[in-house]
């Protein structure tokens, strides 16, 4: 049996969400149960940076391409830079991933304490 140690939902632009186990107790074959100490071993959501790269290159792209028929190539300039504000500015407001432990996922503890069985 065990907790959840910790956990975060991670940050709009900064920081992964995560999250850690600490067990607490094991059943034994008897019925027993031994409380136990152990680590916290953690899960971390992947990083989005290079989602983020992309949006924001695909809007200045658009923005660019836009601007250009609009006004040439001053236009696609100013359509790039606004591109790339729109762009960083969904980054901004979008949360990254969330820390997911898959089912049936192999997880290894380390006591920090002897136990007596």
């Amino acid at each position: 049996m065990g907790i959840v140690a910790s956990s975060d939902d991670g940050g709009r632009v900064k920081g992964r969400a995560h999250i850690a186990l600490r067990l607490t107790q094991i059943r034994l074959t008897d019925g027993r149960e031994v409380a136990v100490s152990t680590n916290s071993p953690a899960f971390y959501a992947p990083g989005t940076k290079k989602r983020d790269g992309i949006a924001i290159g695909v809007t200045s792209g658009i923005g660019a391409a836009i601007g250009a028929i609009a006004g040439g190539g001053k236009g696609a300039a100013i359509g790039a830079g606004a591109g790339a504000g729109a762009g960083t500015a969904g980054v901004l407001a979008t949360k990254g991933k969330a820390a997911v432990i898959p089912a049936e996922s192999v997880v290894t503890f380390q006591l920090r304490n002897s136990v007596n069985i």
